[in-house]
């Protein structure tokens, strides 16, 4: 359970399965450990009589056979593709071929909240409800599609009808309103926030947070979560600009190799990358075993499948994860027959470059009343269904500001409105212009904040989050 979906899914279990006993334990690994059982079973007493694996597991078909030959039953609960026959456990996965289940794109939280209520039928009882919410924000956290009814369906849930009561914390903290939440609050937020203990091997905070009720217990951890998510955020932003200067914009899949990041980082990194340069990106570090570098992929679903690519890839060792995002390795000594491999593989594919946008608009007939109605329509926003994009045209450049701890997010005053382009570094503040007009592509949005001195009022201003910008003729 590494990631905010496995977190989630064990914590759900652990919580409605303590409604019937105590005799039962939570376990996990850290995520540089890995995402499978492989490195857990050895801390399951032999005396256990159940074991269950949450949002792992399906292809673990040698440590579940070391746990079913010492008698102890087994359950999988998971999402990720099938690769391997498993006759070792009960396994629940969409993924299964002879599963008729519908949703393909439930997370691992989901389909725990989903176990839980049949349980729940079985039983007469009424508990798994109460973490409808925790499963919700599994949905989105996990990048599951956003076109998908039923994941809207309890995303929205999740976002109008908070129950867990750290949850609510960690959006105030974050200068958010519980009452009124959009999914960039929480994909941009509250999500990267917890995921940031995960990705420091300091899991016990994020499953700690998940299963406390006192309030004062809540509001250490949530400042805990948060200085973590301010770190998590310096060491992407150097990781990246270290390795700019090693990218060749000839290779069709970047591929990165820095051992300093760490395994908890890669796929932020990859991520980041991938969006600059518009195609899919490796970032590896040192592997397990010896001149093996292992690490994480991000690709362009809407396009292809980097798993399946890497899957038939010679020198890749195994492609594993989801379409877009996903795990792979490699020799060392032959990284560059990968990078070879896949620049043949993908000859006649292009990057796509290009900026697309949903509507044009001219900078004068934006106002709150406006914004408010484009937030309302893309309130439940995910993977396939991303938050409206607008070209602002007639945007006079009055001024502009580099901010931010690391100096990477540029504020730019255009009126009545304010430019936002984060992640972005001092050249590319340098290279905007002051005193002229420029049409803008980005997300609408208001940002609100409360001023308590000298006298208590409410502060608004309209915001663009840029993705790009000309100077207009």
């Amino acid at each position: 359970m590494p990631d905010y979906d496995g977190v989630v899914s064990g914590v759900i279990l652990y919580k409605y399965l303590s409604k019937f006993t105590d005799n039962l334990e939570l376990k996990y690994t850290e995520r540089s450990q890995g995402h499978t059982s492989n490195n857990i079973i050895h801390q399951i007493d032999d005396d256990t009589d159940l074991y269950i694996a949450v949002d792992s597991s399906s292809n673990d078909v040698a440590p579940l056979k070391y746990l079913a030959d010492k008698g102890i039953d087994c359950l999988v609960i998971d999402h990720h593709t099938i690769q391997e026959h498993n006759p070792y456990a009960i396994i629940v996965n969409p993924q299964l071929e002879e599963c008729q289940y519908p949703n393909k794109d439930a997370s691992g939280g989901l389909l725990v909240y989903k176990v839980c209520k049949v349980l729940d039928d079985y039983l007469g009882t009424e508990y798994a409800d109460e973490y409808i919410d925790l499963a919700g924000f599994a949905v989105a956290a996990d990048m599951m599609d956003m076109r998908n009814m039923e994941n809207r369906y309890y995303y929205k849930n999740a976002l109008i009808n908070i129950h867990h009561k750290g949850m609510k914390m960690l959006f105030k903290e974050m200068g958010k309103d519980p009452k009124n939440l959009y999914g960039l609050d929480f994909a941009f937020g509250v999500s990267p926030a917890i995921t940031a203990a995960t990705r420091a091997d300091n899991i016990k905070l994020a499953i700690d947070f998940l299963l406390c009720d006192d309030e004062m217990k809540l509001k250490k951890y949530v400042k805990e979560l948060v200085k973590l998510n301010e770190r998590r955020k310096e060491i992407q932003a150097e990781a990246i600009d270290r390795l700019k200067p090693n990218i060749d914009e000839a290779d069709k899949v970047i591929i990165l190799y820095d051992p300093t990041i760490g395994k908890g980082y890669n796929g932020l990194v990859s991520q980041d990358i991938s969006k600059l340069y518009s195609r899919p990106v490796i970032v590896l570090g040192d592997g397990e075993e010896v001149n093996v570098y292992a690490g994480s992929f991000r690709g362009l679903e809407n396009e292809f499948s980097m798993m399946e690519l890497l899957q038939n890839c010679k020198f890749a060792h195994y492609g594993a994860g989801h379409d877009g995002a996903g795990g792979t390795a490699v020799y060392s000594h032959e990284i560059d027959k990968l990078r070879h491999e896949l620049n043949a593989k993908l000859a006649n594919w292009k990057p796509d470059n290009s900026l697309y946008y949903d509507l044009e608009i001219d900078c004068r007939d934006v106002t709150e009343e406006l914004i408010n109605d484009i937030q309302e329509f893309y309130r439940v926003s995910g993977r396939n269904f991303t938050p409206g994009k607008f070209k602002i045209i007639n945007l006079f450049v009055a001024d502009k500001k580099l901010i931010g701890k690391s100096n990477n997010t540029v504020k730019i005053d255009c009126d009545n409105i304010i430019a936002m382009k984060f992640k972005t570094d001092e050249e590319y503040y340098n290279s905007v212009p002051v005193f002229c007009s420029i049409e803008a592509i980005g997300t609408l949005n208001i940002n609100t904040w409360i001023q308590y001195k000298p006298r208590y009022k409410v502060n608004k201003y309209l915001q663009l989050f840029l993705e790009d910008y000309i100077v207009a003729n």
